[in-house]
């Protein structure tokens, strides 16, 4: 009988003796991180509602089930990038190549892209060369377009089907090389800075609305924002774009729509917008400027403009087009 209680109280010294058996013992497996356990699926959307920067700087990092989805060509279908439009030039630059990186990983299935306060002819050259199946291109104050890059990148664009253009500025050549470049362009939007002008001399031109009108046949969706077209180019555009379904001309003041060319927008267009038709909601800023009051050395939005050598250097050279940095590589760590 006293041999059973003297193997108890052996058994009593050895766990005090060695303390980390007998607690590995008790102490519950590690587990996983709960998001971890999520279908890759819904991982991926939440994700993508982080953003591109965040995705890039952060959130891939985070453990190897992240890395993978956020390498995933299918998570950069749709990159929308933003940038504040008072950073510095650094951070722009950064942006830039974090834009790069999301493109690279699409792997040529990017089908939508939204850019906004940054951009340089190097980002739409390699924008271009990757993206053939892109749908939806959206840009806002991408002042290089000015340049024809957009123009030139647009070859690469032949399934294209909506272009939005928010205070970038565009030559009217460069609108037609952009129509017959895509001729499957349904939706087209070109927001200028403001109405030139109320008081003389007043600023007249139709060369934008009869690019529109040789170029993009295949239109549903048309906002002229702010443009300097006359009835006449208005008249050209009804005529070569049968289609069209929705129209927006609000603060284009050189058009008088009161006779029988507003009664043919009435009838023709389904969703029509006035010049004087009300502002509210829009998602810019819509204030009225009058450019006049500059004079008469302030040039013609609509007409072509001429670039200098030094222009195209400046947006070239190793300050812009090109970078001694490895951001770059960071992100695809």
């Amino acid at each position: 009988m006293p041999w059973p209680k003297r193997r108890k109280q052996k058994k009593r010294r050895a766990r005090q003796k060695n303390p980390k058996t007998s607690s590995s013992r008790s102490s519950p497996p590690q587990l996983s991180p709960p998001w971890v356990e999520l279908p890759l699926e819904i991982t991926a959307d939440i994700l993508q509602r982080v953003g591109v920067i965040d995705i890039l700087k952060n959130a891939q990092r985070v453990c190897s089930t992240w890395w993978k989805v956020c390498h995933d060509p299918v998570m950069w279908r749709v990159i929308d990038m933003i940038n504040d439009v008072n950073s510095d030039l650094r951070y722009d630059l950064d942006k830039i190549e974090m834009c790069k990186v999301a493109v690279d990983r699409s792997q040529g299935q990017l089908v939508k892209i939204n850019i906004e306060n940054i951009g340089d002819i190097d980002l739409f050259n390699h924008i271009a060369e990757r993206s053939s199946q892109l749908r939806h291109l959206r840009l806002v104050r991408c002042h290089c377009i000015i340049f024809g890059c957009l123009a030139a990148a647009a070859k690469n664009f032949p399934l294209l089907e909506e272009l939005h253009l928010y205070f970038s500025v565009i030559s009217y050549n460069d609108m037609e090389v952009i129509g017959h470049s895509c001729p499957m362009l349904k939706s087209f939007t070109s927001n200028a800075y403001g109405f030139l002008g109320f008081s003389p001399p007043r600023y007249l031109c139709d060369d934008q609305a009869l690019a529109v009108a040789r170029s993009m046949p295949e239109l549903r969706h048309l906002i002229l924002f702010g443009n300097i077209l006359t009835n006449e180019g208005l008249q050209a555009i009804l005529d070569g774009c049968p289609h069209l379904e929705s129209l927006d001309v609000r603060h284009c003041y050189n058009l008088s729509l009161e006779g029988d060319l507003g009664r043919r927008c009435k009838q023709q267009i389904v969703d029509l917008k006035l010049p004087h038709d009300s502002t509210y909601g829009y998602q810019f800023d819509a204030d009225i400027f009058d450019h006049s009051s500059r004079g008469a050395d302030y040039s013609d939005q609509s007409s072509d403009y001429s670039v200098s050598d030094d222009d195209v250097h400046w947006l070239s050279d190793t300050s812009v087009g090109h970078r001694d940095h490895d951001d770059h590589n960071d992100y695809y760590d």
